[in-house]
């Protein structure tokens, strides 16, 4: 079992609690250790337009944490991800910079060697394919999913090199190690419109109608994300779209590592599917009845 020090990141600390709690309960299932360390914000790219020294600094005062203790960072936020990983290029480069983070850095007692690596736990679990099959008692037969990877995690792909940004298919395959079914939809690169619900609101709910139309009409039962802020645009505001455009369909929005833990046996109370507004009931009773089934087979 490899240890990792978990970032699970403002978003899901204060507004998605649940999505914690299943990586909690299902990453140690996979041989992934998880320790908490005293991380902040990552910070993200609000706080690098308005200032990206003290951006750097505090990127590398978590970077630095998890180098203390001899941890690579296993993040639950794409976003997060992008900005410990490009924060840790940028400095790895720049040996003058380096010097000027470590002297705050000193500060604290922390010093920035740059000897860690960030990546987001799909990075980790697409390395380790052969454990999550292993694990799968309960597999996600005949459920359709529409699969959305979000921005983040594919761009900029020179920093965050883990799928085409462009035609993107790891996130299905770990889908498919699941016994899901992927359903392709038009729009499915179509960003989710999540950083556009603040100051254009009207905008991001035509996407969140046309991506959940697309899917919908293509045949698919829920979405699947890796992502905190995608997972509360198809979730939350999806609702807040569909009251103002009042569009016919909805479908549910699963998080990756809910969708483990269903196919490892929790139910979905246990993986937190109530926290979510979305709901399908028809969908409910079919995750229910792969369970009645396993249980017969056993």
């Amino acid at each position: 079992m490899k240890q990792y020090a978990l970032f699970a990141g403002c978003t899901i600390k204060a507004a998605l609690p649940h999505i914690e709690m299943v990586a909690r309960k299902v990453l140690p299932l996979l041989d992934i250790e998880l320790k908490e360390l005293a991380f902040t914000c990552c910070p993200n790219a609000d706080f690098r337009s308005t200032d990206e020294y003290s951006w750097l600094v505090v990127a590398a005062r978590n970077l630095a944490l998890a180098e203390k203790e001899g941890l690579e960072i296993l993040s639950l936020c794409p976003g997060c991800t992008q900005t410990l990983k490009e924060a840790n290029m940028i400095l790895k480069d720049d040996d003058s910079l380096r010097a000027r983070i470590n002297k705050r850095l000193e500060k604290i007692g922390l010093i920035f060697k740059g000897t860690t690596e960030a990546n987001h736990h799909l990075v980790i679990l697409h390395q380790q394919i052969d454990i999550l099959l292993q694990r799968v008692t309960i597999p996600l037969y005949g459920i359709k999913l529409a699969v959305h990877t979000g921005c983040h995690l594919l761009m900029p792909s020179r920093i965050m090199q883990f799928d085409s940004p462009e035609q993107p298919k790891k996130l299905g395959e770990l889908v498919k190690m699941l016994g899901g079914t992927i359903i392709d939809y038009p729009e499915k690169t179509l960003c989710c419109g999540f950083g556009l619900f603040g100051s254009h609101k009207g905008t991001a709910s035509r996407i969140i109608r046309d991506k959940v139309e697309s899917a919908y009409l293509a045949g698919a039962e829920a979405f699947v994300v890796p992502c905190p802020s995608c997972f509360q645009q198809f979730d939350r505001n999806q609702l807040v779209a569909k009251r103002e455009l009042k569009f016919e369909y909805q479908l549910p929005v699963f998080y990756y590592l809910q969708l483990v833990g269903l196919a490892m046996g929790f139910d979905l109370d246990e993986v937190g599917y109530y926290h979510g507004r979305v709901r399908s009931p028809e969908l409910e009773e079919k995750i229910k009845s792969l369970v009645k089934k396993a249980v017969v087979n056993i």
